[in-house]
Formats: C-alpha cells, sequence, structure tokens
C-alpha cells in the first residue's frame, strides 16, 4: 500500500479539487496521511493568482522533495498548466499536470507506478462541519489582472442532477453546512436559482453558504429564491476589487460602484444581520492618489465586515502586467497598510454591534481548550465547554470581543 499525501495552496475550488482527486486514490487502495508526514506521494495542488503564489508552490515542493527525496512528487494544477516548464526544471518533481487534465491525476500517477486503475465513486467523510460543492470551474471575465482564465480554462457548470446528490451525500454524512464554490459561481447559468432551491431545501441541511459572487446576480429574482429558503445564510462575499470606477474599467471588472452599491442595498433590505465581505487589490497600474482616496471612501460607506487587502502583482500573461505607470512597492506597502487599517475598524465596529446579543453558532472544532465555531452571518465565536460541540449549532449570547474574535457562553436554554 502506498502512502499518499497532499498540499494545497490557493483557493477554496483548490480544496475542493484535492479532497475529489484523494479520494480516487482511496479507491484504489492508497493510504492518505498528513502532508508533513512521510508519505510516498505527495501532490501539490499549486496556485499561480499571484508571483508570490508560484513562489509558494515552488518551496512546498521542495519541502515535500525533503520530507522523502525518494518519494513521487506530483505538481498539478493552476501553475502546472499556465508554466509546466518552470515546474518540470524543480528538482525531484516526477509528474506536471495541468488543470485540463486534473480529473485524471490517479489515473496518470497509477500508471506512472505501474498499478492497475478503476475509477471509484468512493466517498471519504468529510474533515469539516462545513463542506465545499464546487458546482463550475472557469471563468470567461478576463479581468485585466487575472491569469485564472487562462489557467483554468471556459466556464464548466456540473449538473444540478450530480450536485444535488453530491449535496445528499454530505448531508448524510453530517455535514450541516454547504458552501457552493466555483471559480466564478455567479456564471452557472441559467438554472442557478434552481440549483439554489434545491440544495437549500434539503432536509437535515442546516446551513447554505456561498462562495465569491459577482455583484451583478443580485437581482430581484436572485433575492426571492434566497428568502424563499431557511438556510441561506445572511453572509455574502461581494467580489469588488476596488471603490474607484477609473480603476474597475481598467480592471474590465464590467460594473460600476453605483452597480455594487444598488446589489448591497437589495441584500440589506431583505437580510436580517447581514454581513458582506469582499476582495479590494490597491496599487492597480495607475492608480492615483485620488483613485485610491475613492476606493477606501467606498469601502468605508460598505461597512464591509472583512477586506481581504492585495497589493496588486503584475501577473506575467495578464494585459495589466503591460499596462504604464506600474506603482511603486512602497506606494502599494503603504495604501495596503491604510486599506488594512480602515478593514480592522470596520471588522471590531460589526463584532461590537454584536455583544450582549445572542447568535446561533456552528462549532467546529477546539482551539485553546475553547471551543470555536461561525453564527450564520460569519463572526468567529468562541465559548468554554466541557462537552463536545462539535458539529452543533447552538445559540451563544456574546459577551465580548478579542483580538478579532468574539466569546461568549452558550445559553442554557440549549440544554
Amino acid at each position: 500500500m502506498y502512502n499518499i499525501a497532499a498540499i494545497t495552496l490557493g483557493c477554496k475550488v483548490n480544496q475542493y479539487d484535492t479532497e475529489t482527486i484523494l479520494r480516487d486514490f482511496a479507491a484504489i487502495g492508497f493510504n492518505i496521511c498528513k502532508h508533513k508526514e512521510p508519505a510516498d506521494v505527495y501532490l501539490i495542488n499549486t496556485c499561480t493568482v499571484t508571483n508570490i503564489s508560484d513562489k509558494k508552490s515552488r518551496q512546498m515542493i521542495n519541502a515535500a522533495r525533503q520530507m522523502n527525496p525518494a518519494a513521487v512528487v506530483v505538481a498539478y494544477g493552476c501553475y502546472a498548466q499556465v508554466d509546466p516548464d518552470a515546474l518540470r526544471k524543480l528538482e525531484g518533481v516526477s509528474l506536471v499536470i495541468g488543470t485540463e487534465d486534473k480529473e485524471r491525476v490517479a489515473e496518470i500517477v497509477a500508471a506512472h507506478l505501474d498499478l492497475a486503475y478503476t475509477p471509484s465513486k468512493v466517498i471519504l467523510p468529510p474533515k469539516r462541519t462545513r463542506a465545499y460543492l464546487k458546482i463550475q470551474d472557469g471563468c470567461d471575465q478576463f479581468c485585466s489582472y487575472c491569469i485564472v482564465p487562462y489557467a483554468r480554462g471556459a466556464v464548466k457548470s456540473r449538473p444540478i442532477d450530480e450536485l444535488v446528490s453530491e449535496a445528499e451525500n454530505l448531508v448524510k454524512l453530517g455535514c450541516k453546512e454547504i458552501v457552493l464554490t466555483g471559480i466564478q459561481i455567479a456564471s452557472y447559468g441559467k438554472d442557478f436559482t434552481e440549483l439554489i432551491s434545491q440544495i437549500s431545501n434539503l432536509q437535515g441541511l442546516k446551513r447554505l453558504r456561498f462562495g465569491s459572487l459577482d455583484p451583478r446576480i443580485v437581482t430581484a429574482d436572485f433575492i426571492e429564491v434566497l428568502k424563499n429558503s431557511t438556510t441561506v445564510c445572511n453572509h455574502f462575499h461581494l467580489s469588488l476589487q476596488s471603490g474607484c470606477n477609473t480603476t474597475l474599467e481598467k480592471m474590465n471588472r464590467k460594473y460600476t460602484t453605483t452597480d455594487y452599491a444598488a446589489a448591497v442595498d437589495k441584500l440589506h433590505q431583505n437580510f436580517p444581520q447581514l454581513t458582506l465581505t469582499t476582495d479590494i487589490i490597491v496599487g492597480f497600474p495607475g492608480e492615483s492618489d485620488q483613485d485610491f482616496a475613492e476606493s477606501i471612501g467606498f469601502v468605508e460607506k460598505m461597512g464591509f465586515f472583512t477586506v481581504h487587502v492585495f497589493p496588486y502583482s503584475p501577473k506575467k500573461g495578464t494585459p495589466a502586467a503591460a499596462m504604464p505607470y506600474q506603482i511603486s512597492q512602497s506606494i502599494k506597502k503603504q495604501r495596503s497598510q491604510q486599506m488594512r487599517q480602515l478593514a480592522d475598524k470596520l471588522n471590531l465596529l460589526i463584532y461590537q454591534q454584536y455583544i450582549d446579543k445572542t447568535l446561533p453558532v456552528l462549532f467546529e472544532h477546539q482551539t485553546d481548550s475553547y471551543w470555536e465555531g461561525h453564527s450564520s452571518n460569519y463572526l468567529t465565536v468562541r465559548v468554554k465547554s466541557n462537552q463536545n460541540l462539535e458539529n452543533n449549532i447552538l445559540a451563544v449570547s456574546l459577551t465580548h470581543i478579542k483580538d478579532g474574535i468574539a466569546y461568549g457562553e452558550v445559553r442554557k436554554d440549549n440544554a
């Protein structure tokens, strides 16, 4: 029996892909172990969204080789698709497999080891109380800074029946929360609302959450479908990237701040205790001081719960990398700090709104003698308890905030 370990970099879609591939290996008799343990085969699911991602992917490949110099090291995923030659040059890399062949990773590795391969629908128990369900892959938006459409290819949506069946299995295995994820889930197609309706009403499912959404999908019809469900969470991640229209146009984002604000307004009108999270790029080519001021002002106006801040990183092969007026590293660092300071302030303001209030929390794991989980609007909550709270949804009265985490007490009427 071969021992196999996986290291995943990048997005939630990569996490899903890795788990799916590991099921294939389990089906043909591989023993799955932790990535820091010695293994016969190491899978490195690479990311190439930034130059830093490329560097981390190479570092993880080297780390795997050091764990066991005789191991079969497999680099696959987005970086392997975009620049396979760079990975083949690395010492110790046995196989390089791009995204076009990601569904055949187990088959290709088995052939390399001269093993028989028979596909199977083995379902491994999920590692978390929250499970990710990939509904589509690929992207056709071609934002000027993004390499993903070149790495992942065109949009490919999975059939509704297949997704509903997988969701049913996840619920049967104990998952109480499902997150619909993908590279551009808003591009799923005309059946997206039907998919949401069917999955959200599955018996036993307690929460349905979404990955990153394009604000243009937030229409009256979309809202109506969400409101008809008792499981859709009151937390949404709406991708923004910049709060300046000039920059959005250069990014080829296809919406304006007015469009974005309208989507946010619709969500606030229909979901009590709503929280919003987003992504922001600072220091995009040509971003003036005035452009950045507009962006930071818009972020403050929207009142985000969490803002993931990224200094722009030129990516070879994208239009933005060749744009004039590239911003210096020092200015990007300064703007990143300023945006993160605002994000921290907004985050604290929202947490403070819930002190002395009660929220339902799905507990996931134990950390530093506390049980930790998330509310439906995605606040991180910790409580002390001698009982095993894993995978239970309990009402928690919040008492205080410390280091960006809410602490509280499980209400006695839960018992």
